[in-house]
């Protein structure tokens, strides 16, 4: 039985934390040496940054992070799901158009000290119902294929594998995964 600490809190996730947003993700790309080809090297959040800059600055952008005595062990973030790129450049997220009713999950991290212990959980359910809430009807999300841990997550909340695709930029196969979101819970 997963249980939540007692003091894990969680707050939106703002533009001033993007820093902490961006250390989150390295450690779960870091995270991804323990499944990944032998030779394969994470890549760098920080090479990512205006991207993610951009993406926490967009009013339609919604994050949370988890807390444990006011420092930060996860977070979630979503956004208005758009076209995927065919042959462009994934830079140019807002020139594509937006997916209606589709949310794409972005981001869903917890440090590794903490998987296990409720975060992972508590992150997704919040996100779920702020996805509902906004009036969203489904939701994808990309995740590594080989990372067994993550997709039995997903799985066990009933995500639907869709499709898998190459990623230039992590050098790893993606999993596609979509799900329906039940109205306003």
């Amino acid at each position: 039985m997963q249980t939540v600490p007692p003091l894990a809190t969680t707050r939106r996730a703002t533009l001033d934390d993007l820093d902490t947003l961006l250390a989150n993700v390295q450690s779960g790309f870091d995270s991804y040496v323990a499944f990944a080809e032998r030779g394969w090297q994470p890549p760098n959040s920080a090479a990512g940054r205006v991207r993610t800059a951009e993406l926490l600055a967009d009013p339609a952008t919604w994050g949370l992070i988890a807390l444990v005595d006011r420092s930060p062990i996860g977070h979630v973030a979503f956004f208005p799901a758009r076209e995927q790129p065919v042959g462009g450049s994934p830079d140019a997220w807002n020139l594509r158009a937006p997916v209606p009713g589709l949310a794409h999950l972005w981001q869903l991290f917890v440090l590794p000290e903490w998987w296990g212990r409720g975060i992972g959980p508590l992150l997704h359910d919040a996100m779920i119902t702020e996805m509902s809430a906004q009036g969203y009807r489904g939701a994808r999300l990309f995740t590594p294929s080989l990372h067994t841990r993550a997709r039995r997550f997903y799985e066990r909340r009933r995500w639907l594998v869709v499709a898998e695709e190459w990623n230039n930029g992590l050098s790893l196969m993606l999993t596609e995964y979509r799900l329906a979101i039940p109205a306003r819970l």
